[in-house]
């Protein structure tokens, strides 16, 4: 399932979860205080299916949450279709009858695992500290180069001191809303999280994919932000998208929580003319629906900017750059607004 994808399918998915994986949020835990902060989150969570104990009537409360058990919670809200190749990505992950080895491998082949990143090794019974477990939620949810662009701007608006390292994934964690610091200035980034911390992350996770968002046409008489356009217009292809991920990302932080959110989707074309960029005009979805249809247009899509383009030739030095918003665009970042809890997000154009 693609990454744009994943979320419309969350809900089903967990209905469809195996009964065993249900059994396992069906029973009381005796390891668990009533009165602890977590308590609710980590009944809640059971309930929905997300978590599991360690044994009959114990949830592990006070334990460190490992990899494997994360990268399992994570196919569960998710609702990935779990994996099982014949041979594992990772050295220490070759055990096929492992009860971890197909959440592993799911959860390498959705982008949560990096062997970059890991290695060679995935270590699946190690404690999984807190920055990873942000790294490995903001992947799951398609946004790794999101985080990745927003580490490398110059001014990241981090909050924690103590933050050197997955620094773009921890700033989305913390505009999200699913994890915060231990104190307004320190996150902790290599401690080991604990398996109620993980109950609730996943908890305020779901929420959050499954809040409403109002959609559609920007109505007459609503004000809201505009996400920024990008118009760089050297290069070999003119980079020329209306709503570029992190231009998404500032309008809603701007806009805050509860906020409103404007996409420009009209679409854009920039002829070339012997290597020469005209200046970049504006298409009337009559004209954009043309160019969408030409047989010798070719369509691409730019991860990097969450945005469409066509290229269509006019002649061999002549060509004509179409960037649009699919519906698969405007969904992504539909999706990153609902994430950091804007109200609604409309579109013009």
């Amino acid at each position: 399932m693609k990454k744009f994808r994943r979320f419309a399918a969350v809900l089903l998915a967990l209905l469809l979860l195996p009964l065993s994986a249900l059994a396992e949020g069906s029973e009381d835990y005796d390891d668990v205080p009533p009165d602890n902060w977590a308590y609710e989150s980590i009944m809640r969570a059971t309930e929905l299916g997300l978590v599991g104990g360690v044994a009959p009537g114990r949830f592990g409360f006070g334990q460190n949450v490992t990899r494997a058990q994360y990268a399992m919670m994570l196919c569960r809200l998710m609702g990935w279709t779990m994996v099982s190749p014949e041979k594992g990505s990772f050295s220490d992950n070759q055990d096929r009858d492992a009860w971890y080895y197909g959440a592993i491998e799911t959860a390498c082949a959705n982008g949560v695992l990096l062997r970059e990143v890991l290695g060679e090794t995935c270590r699946p019974n190690e404690p999984l500290p807190r920055e990873e477990m942000a790294a490995m939620t903001v992947r799951a949810m398609g946004f790794a180069e999101l985080a990745q662009l927003l580490a490398g701007m110059v001014q990241n608006d981090c909050p924690f001191e103590d933050v050197t390292t997955n620094r773009g994934y921890i700033t989305l964690a913390y505009h999200m809303s699913f994890m915060g610091g231990v104190s307004p200035k320190r996150f902790q980034p290599r401690e080991a999280s604990t398996r109620e911390q993980a109950a609730t992350v996943l908890l305020r996770v779901y929420d959050r994919l499954h809040a409403s968002i109002k959609t559609g046409a920007l109505p007459g008489g609503v004000i809201g932000v505009q996400a920024a356009s990008l118009e760089e217009l050297g290069g070999r292809i003119p980079m020329c998208p209306r709503a570029p991920l992190e231009g998404v990302y500032e309008a809603a932080i701007k806009a805050g929580k509860g906020g409103t959110v404007v996409l420009n989707v009209a679409g854009l074309a920039v002829e070339v003319k012997d290597g020469a960029v005209q200046p970049a005009l504006t298409l009337t979805p009559n004209e954009l629906a043309i160019y969408r249809s030409e047989d010798e247009s070719s369509v691409s899509r730019s991860s990097r900017y969450a945005s469409s383009y066509l290229i269509h030739t006019v002649s061999q030095n002549d060509k004509v750059y179409v960037w649009f918003e699919s519906e698969e665009d405007i969904a992504l970042k539909v999706e990153l607004c609902r994430m950091l809890g804007v109200a609604a997000v409309y579109t013009v154009g």
